[in-house]
């Protein structure tokens, strides 16, 4: 079982990744006609994952901004689809409710022991 602090230190490196893809995604919709902008996207939780498999700690995973592989370009060379955006917005936004819900009640229960109630 993880202690309470190495969870609100996982929940903040959450937020904090969700933040950072948050602005990554805004870059993206802002650049939507930009003629040869290719969409980024930031890495974080798979990262995360393979090194909680691997140590069994996330001590040392960072969210990384990467060019997407794979997406079919415009004829201005634009990879953008801002319906994809909107929906990845919309999931990110919705992933960092759930995270500051968890560390709001992480905090709770930490503010409840230390009060002994």
């Amino acid at each position: 079982m993880q202690s309470l602090n190495s969870q609100i230190d996982l929940l903040g490196r959450l937020i904090n990744a969700s933040d950072l893809r948050q602005k990554v995604i805004s870059q993206n919709i802002a650049n939507v006609n930009t003629p040869n902008y290719h969409r980024l996207d930031v890495e974080f939780e798979s990262l995360l994952a393979q090194e909680l498999q691997q140590q069994g700690t996330a001590a040392e995973a960072s969210p990384v901004i990467a060019e997407t592989i794979g997406l079919t370009a415009r004829s201005d060379g634009n990879n953008v689809d801002i319906d994809q955006e909107i929906g990845h917005l919309n999931k990110n936004a919705l992933m960092q409710q759930v995270y500051l819900h968890l560390l709001r009640s992480e905090l709770a229960e930490m503010k409840m022991a230390m009060k002994g109630t």
